[in-house]
């Protein structure tokens, strides 16, 4: 692997829950851990905990329902460490009112612009300027990851409990 066997992960929604656990898992395994969220001091804990703990992280404030500001954020990825070889999709929200009766259609819209939509401004800023580089692209939610790669063999991340692949 060039850049000295420098491996770069960017996990959004890494604030918390299961980007929070990816990224230190990740950390964990030598990577270098770009996470990304709405809570900057969120985001500053968890980097923190991974810097503690001997790994390498950093913090960009994003909200990935504003592609000019995702399509920035990659690019300042890349800008600093030359390469992007895994992006998490981790970032998303639920509606607090979930019964059909109740849900409201703002609250619905507000959903789909960060759960989908953010899924594909991510993949979307990140795929394009890999070119020919190897980029796995994960997508967690609670009932396990859904995978899609580009022209590479890299398994999903694992819950917590379990080790990180080597």
């Amino acid at each position: 692997m060039s850049n000295s066997g420098k491996r770069v992960a960017w996990v959004t929604g890494g604030g918390s829950g299961i980007g929070e656990a990816g990224a230190e898992s990740l950390a964990a395994d030598g990577w270098t851990v770009v996470v990304s969220g709405r809570r900057v001091d969120a985001l500053d804990t968890v980097v923190a905990k991974i810097a503690k703990a001997g790994g390498k992280a950093e913090a960009i404030a994003l909200d990935v329902s504003r592609k000019d500001d995702v399509n920035k954020a990659a690019e300042q990825i890349l800008k600093r460490h030359g390469r992007i070889d895994l992006l998490v999709n981790s970032a998303g929200i639920n509606v607090p009112k979930r019964s059909w009766a109740d849900m409201e259609l703002e609250g619905w819209d507000r959903l789909v612009e960060i759960n989908l939509n953010g899924v594909l401004y991510c993949m979307r800023a990140v795929l394009p300027r890999c070119g020919r580089k190897r980029t796995a692209v994960s997508s967690m939610s609670r009932p396990g990851p859904a995978v899609t790669f580009r022209k590479c063999q890299v398994p999903p991340i694992p819950p917590p409990s379990m080790r990180c692949w080597r």
